[in-house]
């Protein structure tokens, strides 16, 4: 095998195709396996080669490639931390592309832990957030050696550090360490807690009768999801559930209730786009995104790299829809000039959403009433019932309808909305009692219907949020192009061999005969000589015994209850046996009372 072989080995790796594989791979590339320069055999010599020279030196080795990346690139952050024993414990990283999309788009954060990435079973953790086109978006990433408090907290100061500002808003799940570290490192940002994440507790905390009820699961949900409702409305809600179903006494329906601030949309409704994320799905996307690269036998350098080619697949995909936003134009369904102004200012995804709230306020709203109060018009409006489109060519969406529709009038008795409108010179404010745009930024169909009909051809400034603008590609920000930093460009160039993109710089076996002058190249770090950093050791997470998903409770009972249960030999009964069947039981009373008669 030549060094492009061997190279070709280590990068397939990152996206978790094996050795023999690779072998298959190369061997159609290069006409034959005759042409492959090696047996399948050879290929996973090479592999445990490789693995063996990293070895008690990988946590160094990862550090070292991370010290290189800062070196090279002055706005990179990276942070570690080592126990006394000076064995890894916690790793902390983020580019400039991750810091120029947290400026854009930090303002809520996601922060979740997933396990089985590393044969270390370190946790590994993501920092998620939602870009311009509705898309998950990684602001930084770190492993740790324990789901301590002490550790989520040193994780979150060094993300603070990094990013200098801090989000509006952070999404974790129920985790007491996390929720701990958020409050004492983020005071000053509003703590969401997951709500997938507390109602797939439902099943194995609520009386199986009650849970198996044909209205209970559609009232619960239709409660805690109403995003309409004031917190007054959702408690009112609440208590009468609990007297309907008779679970005024069950304690996990307590305690959720005790926190209902932390995960109750109703409690949220006045905060800033506080509808981008209400659980940690998100996290959840990028982490089963991760999962194609990351395999829980890899080593920390493998790992970074896997790490790299993900990030590299995510930054592409947004890039495609750069382009698309940037070189197209996106399919009118209405002939207003303010609809047009939108398909100009925003990106193609969150176009789709206007678009949806402009056709809305065309045919669906209607308005009740309006009064003059304060030098302010208050109108009153309501949605009409969907009818069926005598136009067979619009394709509705029922997915569109999912912000209203969660406003029931069996659990929030306000089923009309209230738009305040009023103008002085130039300036304008309209609000809508929906809070569509507190929440998501975006205007409603009952804003659009009083800008049409106030014949307003332009979307006002002060209602386009930047994060959704395509002002964001003009200004290039997301991007890090040295080749317009000389001194960027300089230090690339001088220290090409210590930048972690892994490309081999030769392009023929000749150019080097020394093997561990090929690993160092692949791995895009020297074999140091001196360890500062030893390898993780002792680590008993979540999920470290092995490679398979942990299955939670709820998981555990329905698969339980899909299992046949035995029946009685006697009367094909389930619950008992034929020891203590009734039938038994009868026959050998009748067979007493024969024997005494």
């Amino acid at each position: 095998m030549d060094f492009l072989d061997e190279s070709f080995i280590h990068k397939v790796s990152t996206c978790n195709i094996g050795a023999s594989k690779a072998c298959n791979l190369v061997s159609i590339m290069k006409g034959g396996f005759d042409s492959s320069g090696g047996t399948a055999v050879d290929f996973k010599n090479f592999h445990r080669y490789l693995n063996s020279k990293i070895g008690v030196k990988d946590s160094q080795m990862v550090v070292d490639i991370l010290t290189n990346r800062k070196l090279c690139f002055s706005n990179f952050s990276f942070e570690v931390q080592k126990d006394v024993d000076d064995h890894l414990t916690g790793l902390f990283w983020a580019d400039d592309t991750s810091k120029g999309n947290y400026k854009e788009f930090g303002d809520v954060v996601s922060f979740d832990a997933t396990y089985q990435t590393n044969k270390y079973s370190m946790v590994f953790v993501l920092f998620t957030g939602v870009d311009y086109h509705k898309r998950c978006v990684t602001f930084a990433a770190g492993l740790l050696a324990r789901e301590t408090a002490y550790a989520y907290v040193w994780l979150l100061e060094v993300f603070r550090k990094a990013f200098v500002k801090p989000s509006m808003m952070i999404v974790t799940d129920q985790d007491s360490s996390m929720k701990k570290a958020v409050n004492f490192v983020f005071p000053e940002s509003n703590h969401r807690l997951c709500m997938w994440h507390i109602t797939q507790k439902l099943e194995e905390n609520i009386p199986i009768d009650v849970y198996n009820h044909p209205d209970f699961q559609k009232t619960f949900f239709d409660i805690i999801w109403n995003l309409q409702c004031s917190p007054q409305d959702f408690e009112s809600s609440w208590s009468t559930m609990l007297d309907k179903f008779h679970l005024k006494e069950n304690d996990w329906l307590r305690s959720i209730f005790k926190i209902r601030d932390l995960w109750i949309p109703a409690f949220m409704r006045d905060l800033e786009l506080s509808g981008l994320m209400r659980t940690t799905s998100r996290s959840e996307i990028l982490n089963y995104a991760f999962s194609h690269f990351l395999h829980h036998k890899s080593n920390l350098v493998k790992f970074m790299m896997s790490f790299d080619s993900a990030m590299e697949k995510q930054r592409h995909h947004q890039s495609l829809l750069d382009y698309q936003s940037t070189t197209t134009t996106p399919k009118l369904r209405t002939p207003l000039a303010i609809e047009k102004h939108a398909s100009k200012i925003y990106t193609h995804n969150i176009f789709l959403d206007i678009q949806k709230e402009l056709y809305k306020s065309v045919f669906y709203c209607v308005q009740e009433s309006v009064v003059i109060e304060d030098e302010s018009e208050v109108y009153v409006l309501r949605d009409k019932k969907k009818k069926k489109l005598i136009d067979k060519n619009v394709n509705e969406d029922e997915d569109s309808d999912h912000f209203y529709r969660n406003s029931l009038p069996s659990h929030c008795p306000n089923t009309h909305y209230k738009v305040v409108f009023s103008r002085r010179g130039d300036s304008i404010s309209i609000s809508c009692s929906c809070m569509l745009f507190v929440q998501e930024g975006l205007l409603c169909r009952h804003m659009f219907f009083i800008l049409n009909m106030k014949e307003y051809d332009e979307i006002p400034s002060k209602f386009i949020l930047r994060r959704w603008g395509k002002d964001i590609i003009a200004d290039g920000l997301l991007r890090k192009k040295i080749a317009n930093n000389e001194d960027e460009l300089a230090k690339y160039i001088k220290q090409p061999q210590e930048v972690d993109s892994g490309i081999p710089l030769c392009t023929s076996s000749r150019a080097s005969s020394n093997r561990s002058v090929h690993i160092e190249k692949i791995i895009g770090a020297a074999v140091p000589d001196v360890i500062n950093f030893h390898n993780p050791e002792g680590i008993r997470n979540k999920g470290w015994a092995s490679g398979k998903r942990i299955k939670s409770t709820r998981e555990k009972v329905i698969e339980k209850s899909k299992k046949g249960s035995r029946l009685c030999s006697l009367c094909h009964k389930p619950n008992h046996n034929a020891r203590s069947c009734i039938l038994r039981l009868k026959k050998s009373d009748l067979e007493s009372e024969v024997t005494e008669g």
